[in-house]
C-alpha cells in the first residue's frame, strides 16, 4: 500500500544480496508483480553475524553450518529469548567435518534460552546416510540444548518422507536421550495450530 515502508533483512548468498534474491523470486516467470511496481517503499539489508535491536527487541545472528548461507537468530526481549537455528548440520565426532570450536560457539549462542527451536530432520541412522546434507540428527541437536542448558526444545524441521508415525518416533527418542542425560531440557514436538507462549 503506498505510504507504507518495510525492511526485509537476511543473508545474502555469495555475490546476491537479498534485494536480488528477493527481486529473482518475484520475477515474471514465478509472480505478476515485480519489486519495481510496489507502491510501499521496500529497503533490504544483507546481514551477517551481529547483533542489532529492533524496536526494542534484541536479535543476534550466527552463521550455521549449512552449504550455502544460513543464519540463526536469537531474539532476547523483556529477559526472554528465543533461538530459531534450522538448516544447521552438526556434524558427528566421527566426521572429517566435525568441530568442536563451532558446536561451543553455537551452544553459547542459545546458552540459557528459553525455546531452542531446531532443526531435527534426521534420526542418527537416517543421518549416517545423509551427512552433508546441511540438517541434523535427534542425538546432536539433544546434546545441544542440554550443553546449552535451554528451557525448552522443539523439535522442527523435519524430513518431507517422514510419516507422523516418524516424528512421534523421533519425539520419543529425545525424550529418551533427554532422560539419559539427565537433562532439565523439556521437549515438544509441535504440530501445525499449536500455540506455545515463552
Amino acid at each position: 500500500m503506498q505510504g507504507n515502508e518495510f525492511e526485509i533483512l537476511g543473508a545474502n548468498q555469495g555475490d546476491n544480496t537479498m534485494r536480488e534474491l528477493i527481486s529473482a523470486q518475484m520475477d515474471g516467470v514465478y509472480f505478476p508483480i515485480t519489486l519495481s511496481e510496489f507502491a510501499a517503499r521496500v529497503y533490504f539489508r544483507d546481514l551477517e553475524e551481529e547483533s542489532i535491536e529492533i524496536d526494542g527487541i534484541g536479535v543476534e545472528t550466527k552463521l550455521l553450518s549449512h552449504p550455502g548461507k544460513c543464519l540463526g537468530y536469537r531474539i532476547n526481549y523483556n529477559d526472554r529469548s528465543i533461538c530459531y537455528i534450522t538448516d544447521n548440520e552438526m556434524f558427528l565426532e566421527t566426521s572429517e567435518f566435525y568441530s568442536p570450536h563451532y558446536e561451543k560457539k553455537l551452544a553459547e549462542f542459545c546458552s540459557g534460552a528459553d525455546a531452542l527451536i531446531t532443526d531435527t530432520t534426521y534420526t542418527d541412522e537416517e543421518y549416517e546416510t545423509k551427512v552433508g546434507w546441511g540438517h541434523s540428527s535427534v542425538g546432536k541437536v539433544v546434546q545441544l540444548a542440554d550443553t546449552a542448558g535451554v528451557k525448552k526444545l522443539y523439535l522442527f524441521h523435519h524430513d518431507p518422507d517422514q510419516s507422523d508415525a516418524d516424528i512421534d518416533a523421533k519425539f520419543d527418542l529425545a525424550k529418551e536421550l533427554l532422560a539419559k542425560r539427565k537433562s532439565d531440557v523439556e521437549v515438544l514436538s509441535p504440530r501445525e495450530g499449536d500455540r506455545y507462549k515463552v
